[in-house]
């Protein structure tokens, strides 16, 4: 993670200079205040500093004091005057007063310090192109002995160019910032700078480098005791311990920083981003996300844009984790949007096409997200990101092995893992060594490892065994289950002396399948009854249906209760792409490499001994029928560009929503392949057809949600049930699964949940409505209705946490614990929903 901003004041990366201490000019009374207002202002104590300056100006600007003063003296006190209202984001306030002073003639109208202190306002304001020219524009026509100003300016530049990508170009001129103040004994401005270099240093990837940065202006900031300064340093700390994997170190120090924070709601933001972020990796997505809720809230309260962009970006992340990648996809476009007007080949950019490109290849989108991830690895290459240069290889190697090609995905992984490796980042390291080893797992099962498996065996147990290690020492996460498994089978081939494993030698119908279906009905009783008797056989299955009533579901049952269920299950989309690449993905090609033809394996490869799921057979080329049908008859294909026959054991299932008959009659599908289908067809009812199975289903979905038991009554009044009954459901169960999911979600972040028919023009629709008009009188007598705003930036309602809070009788904290928000933040939302309740 990548907060904005990284220096040390209330906005983490504006560079604030502070102001000078070796200009004091004569003794008086205006040299007393501003030492005394300057200690205030390097302790964080903003509030107290301007108390004090106020005694020297008078609110027109002028000088309050009797007596003369000279120009020097009052210069220094005007400057840090406009420092300490950029310190409170008055920066349109430091503009009128900057003007106010060249009027009043306590600045020159070319003062340097002036035009520093202006080009930090535009840093603010995230104009780093336009902050890069004119500083390099000073820096060219500086002139004389080396000075605070210089020192500033530098930083500023280096500050530019980290937050435009450029980190390994920033840190010469941080670094030349740093020693500066150092040597000028500023150590305010010492600790801004060396917190700047821990941040691009670890935007390098550079963990212990930046670590070491972070700890040193900690130290600088203690001993001035600046407190707010303190918190910044420890977010950074804490997001290189869970980079590291040290999740509850970086808990603990991301609470310390909310303590010191409490009424900095750009600090308070980032510290929840980072928050969230630990409590995903840690696998508790619920927390995650009220964390995530919460820092989006204040980022689009304060138009803090690039936090907006980065809440965005880990609010995928836990749909990601979840099993959503179309919904992660959703919000890291949305976080897209916002980053590119701020740096269009920046770091979050880089991120967010990584993940994107992640989850297409989770969806099964692989040769787009094969784009998709090339572009974000040229982006880290270009920022000089080794981190995330790591994690995008690592994304590839996964992508390669979907599409078979093995080499290519083993180089990317094992590159990625030396990378992270030796960056130190435990978690990112665990999961490539997991992802590694089910790939060369993956690779025996085709059968083409030759003489080489019992060494890609071991290779993958020891991958196995140091992965499962790793996540000992991390604690909890998601993770644990898919590790634990895959060590499992690794032993059982590595201790039987068998590099692969034995398909069970008759079919057993006491084998539970994973995945459950909901039969409630007599019509949906029978369809599991055909699945289960059908899986006995080895014959290709056709299953038809409408979209959304669990075609592949269907088709994963009768997988895994046969004799291949230990095997592979691999899907091919039949629409995803054009006849010639969707023939190299499921037969493979014969390529050139080095001169020398090479056998490019495809998705057949993968399936061996397993199970091939085409998904939408209604979209199968042609000429890529006639190919299938051949390996129905003869069990034998030929990878393109290739004349030689490979034989195969899979078995094929196939679905489809159209009836391949009128297919036949049209001549867009061969009728003996509908023929050697349609010996085991398997046809699934539209869910109108068994309507006594909906409220199962919801409650099954709702419960899957919930982690427990949770009853469609207990959140649905009557009017929503009988919507639901007399709703026509085109969508089937997976309109179902969708319903579920929004009335769990609004339910748990204390929306209504309100759901009524609506009549279309072509037909009739369920939605969720806000039910303020008939909550309002419920807690809400005593509030004038005008003043009511209808909802706030988190999605949150008046008449939503009324009804939350009522639930709880009157216990907002509950409320805030429930909403995974502090009571401070209740009250907020509260406040500003109705000004003065």
């Amino acid at each position: 993670m990548r907060p904005e901003r990284v220096t040390q004041s209330h906005d983490v990366g504006k560079v604030i200079p502070a102001a000078p201490t070796r200009r004091r000019g004569p003794q008086g009374v205006v040299p007393s205040l501003h030492n005394d207002a300057r200690c205030h202002y390097l302790a964080g104590n903003i509030p107290e500093a301007l108390r004090i300056l106020d005694k020297v100006f008078a609110p027109d600007g002028t000088w309050a004091g009797k007596g003369f003063q000279p120009a020097a003296c009052l210069r220094e006190t005007a400057l840090l005057r406009a420092w300490c209202l950029i310190e409170t984001k008055q920066h349109d306030g430091c503009r009128q007063w900057l003007e106010m002073a060249q009027q009043l003639g306590y600045l020159e109208m070319d003062d340097r310090s002036a035009a520093v202190l202006e080009l930090n306002i535009l840093l603010f304001e995230e104009q780093y192109t336009l902050v890069q020219d004119r500083t390099e524009e000073l820096l060219s026509s500086y002139s004389g002995q080396p000075g605070l100003d210089q020192a500033e300016l530098k930083l500023l530049l280096g500050a530019s160019l980290r937050w435009q990508g450029f980190a390994e170009a920033a840190v010469t001129h941080v670094e030349h910032a740093s020693l500066a103040f150092g040597f000028l004994q500023e150590p305010g401005r010492e600790a801004v700078a060396t917190n700047f270099l821990g941040w691009t240093f670890l935007t390098m990837g550079k963990l212990d480098e930046a670590r070491r940065w972070f700890e040193k202006s900690l130290q600088i900031n203690s001993g001035l005791g600046a407190k707010l300064r303190l918190a910044q340093n420890h977010q950074n700390l804490a997001i290189v311990c869970y980079k590291q994997g040290h999740y509850q170190q970086a808990i603990d120090l991301l609470d310390k920083e909310l303590e010191l924070t409490e009424n900095q709601p750009d600090m308070m933001c980032r510290a929840q981003i980072a928050l969230g972020n630990v409590k995903r990796l840690q696998g508790d997505h619920m927390a995650a996300r009220g964390s995530l809720l919460e820092a989006y809230s204040l980022a689009a309260e304060t138009g803090l844009a690039r936090e907006e962009a980065l809440a965005m970006e880990f609010l995928g992340d836990v749909f990601r984790d979840e099993g959503q990648p179309n919904e992660a996809v959703r919000y890291y476009q949305r976080g897209m949007k916002v980053a590119r007007q701020l740096a269009p080949r920046g770091d979050i950019v880089m991120e967010l096409l990584r993940r994107e490109g992640e989850c297409l290849d989770l969806d099964g989108r692989h040769e787009e997200a094969l784009h998709v991830l090339n572009d974000a690895l040229q982006l880290c290459r270009e920022v000089g990101d080794r981190f995330e240069t790591a994690v995008t290889l690592r994304c590839l190697g996964v992508n390669a092995a979907n599409l078979g090609r093995w080499k290519q995905a083993t180089d990317h992984l094992r590159s990625a893992l030396e990378g992270l490796a030796a960056l130190g980042a435990r978690h990112e390291t665990m999961l490539t060594r997991h992802h590694l080893a089910q790939v060369l797992t993956r690779q025996i099962d085709t059968g083409n490892a030759g003489a080489k498996t019992a060494r890609l065996l071991d290779e993958a147990w020891k991958l196995a065994l140091s992965a499962q290690q790793t996540h000992g020492e991390l604690g909890s996460g998601p993770m644990s289950p898919a590790i634990d498994d895959l060590v499992t089978n690794l032993a059982q081939r590595k201790f039987a002396g068998q590099e692969t494993a034995k398909l069970p030698g008759v079919f057993s119908a006491r084998r539970a399948p994973s995945s459950r279906v909901i039969a409630t009905s007599r019509a949906m009783q029978d369809v599991l009854c055909r699945c289960d008797g059908f899986a006995g056989y080895d014959n290709p299955v056709l299953i038809t249906g409408e979209s959304g009533v669990g075609k592949e579901l269907l088709a994963r049952r009768i997988h895994e209760i046969s004799v291949r269920g230990n095997k592979p299950l691999i899907r091919v989309a039949c629409s995803s792409s054009s006849p010639s690449v969707l023939a190299r993905e499921i037969f493979g090609q014969l390529a050139s490499r080095g001169g020398q033809p090479q056998f490019l394996p495809g998705l057949l490869s993968q399936a061996e001994g397993g199970t091939l799921l085409l998904s939408g057979i209604e979209d199968l080329p042609r000429q890529l029928q006639d190919k299938l049908m051949r390996l129905f008859q003869e069990s034998v294909y030929r990878a393109e560009g290739n004349a030689r026959d490979r034989r195969c054991n899979v078995r094929i299932i196939a679905t489809t929503r159209e009836d391949l008959g009128g297919l036949v009659a049209q001549g867009r599908f061969r009728a003996n392949l509908h023929f050697r289908l349609r010996l085991m067809s398997v046809p699934v009812p539209a869910l109108r057809e068994h309507p006594e199975d909906l409220i199962p289903l919801l409650e099954h979905f709702l419960a899957r949600l919930e982690g427990s038991s949770l009853r469609a009554r207990s959140l649905f009044d009557f009017q929503a049930l009988e919507a639901m009954a007399i709703h026509q459901w085109p969508g089937n169960v997976a309109e179902v699964e969708a319903v579920a999911q929004q009335a769990w979600m609004n339910r748990n972040l204390g929306r209504p949940v309100v759901l009524r028919r609506v009549e279309g023009p072509l037909q009739a629709t369920l939605e969720f409505t806000d039910n303020s008009d008939q909550n309002n009188a419920t807690g809400a007598a005593s509030v004038n209705e005008q003043v009511i705003r209808s909802s706030h930036p988190s999605g949150m309602t008046w008449s939503a946490l009324m009804a939350l809070i009522e639930r709880a009788d009157g216990n907002k904290s509950k409320v805030a614990r429930h909403l995974g928000i502090s009571r401070i933040t209740l009250y907020r939302w509260l406040e500003q929903l109705a000004p003065g309740s």
